[in-house]
């Protein structure tokens, strides 16, 4: 069930779940930005676990020195008194909740489980490895149905369905996780072929249709495979990636925004600079270096 519109649209949420009874001090927030914000500070939590879960879109976050770009599906994982932000980028244009799971010194009361179930718990995800994985579709159902829960009036049994909510998703969250330690970190094959397909065409038209005979698969087919494996349609990834190309470009300061825009397909300087402000949270121009001091 999908939240009712009046939640969904907010752009930001935050949820202290002992409001509702729930014990243990979680927090959960949401945002769903029609654009870019700007971008997310360095900052820690400490004795806290903070999980994000990407529903739409695309982000990014810096961590120990490392970049990880989340895709829709993705689960990003920050343990007790890690430092990290978005490295500089901005909150982008998309759905994203983040989940903080304070963690007592004993490891006992997470989510009023028994002591045993609760140190379990607790030291499966204190032990896992990856910073960003693949996760589950059903993760974000379940983030669905506490945010609705939330909005509700409270009762024992809301914060009893809250409760069991969050127990499934961290149990998805510990097995997506260690699932990913077997895996290739890599994307599909077909999928990384198709990206470096875009990548080269960046210059040139770039429909549905065409990608679709890229990846030879029938345009419906085509549409719900690619969402589901970026999280985003195939239109706004290819939108972005032109914005990616045009940032590295102006940055290099060689080529005039007019210059970057045409180069790339658009038509015009205007609607380029809609939508870079849109993606990225800044105009074009403050992006290009001075003539004289391109980047090397």
């Amino acid at each position: 069930m999908s939240l009712p519109r009046a939640i969904n649209w907010l752009p930001r949420i935050v949820m202290p779940l002992e409001r509702c009874g729930v014990p243990g001090g979680l927090g959960l927030g949401r945002y769903n930005y029609p654009s870019a914000r700007r971008a997310l500070g360095n900052h820690a939590h400490e004795n806290t676990l903070e999980i994000c879960f990407l529903v739409k879109g695309r982000q990014s976050y810096e961590l120990g020195g490392r970049l990880y770009r989340m895709q829709g599906g993705d689960v990003f994982f920050a343990l007790p008194g890690e430092w990290h932000s978005t490295g500089g980028f901005p909150e982008e244009k998309g759905i994203l909740y983040w989940l903080t799971v304070p963690v007592p010194r004993d490891r006992r009361g997470l989510l009023g489980l028994p002591a045993e179930q609760s140190e379990a718990l607790l030291d499966a995800l204190l032990t896992l490895n990856p910073r960003l994985f693949r996760g589950e579709w059903e993760m974000a159902g379940h983030l669905d149905a506490i945010t609705r829960l939330y909005h509700q009036p409270p009762s024992p049994l809301n914060a009893f369905a809250i409760t069991n909510r969050l127990g499934a998703f961290l149990w998805l969250v510990v097995q997506c996780g260690r699932a990913s330690c077997t895996k290739s970190p890599s994307r599909s094959w077909l999928l990384s072929s198709l990206q470096r397909y875009i990548a080269e065409h960046l210059d040139e038209p770039l429909g549905v249709p065409q990608l679709a005979m890229q990846a030879g698969l029938s345009t419906s087919r085509f549409k719900a495979w690619f969402k589901e494996e970026t999280g985003v349609p195939p239109g706004e990834y290819v939108m972005r990636a032109r914005i990616e190309e045009a940032q590295r470009r102006l940055e290099q300061g060689a080529e005039s925004v007019t210059e970057v825009a045409f180069d790339l397909g658009f038509s015009s300087s205007q609607y380029f600079a809609t939508v870079f402000k849109r993606i990225t949270g800044r105009t074009p121009t403050a992006r290009r270096s001075p003539p004289g001091r391109q980047k090397k």
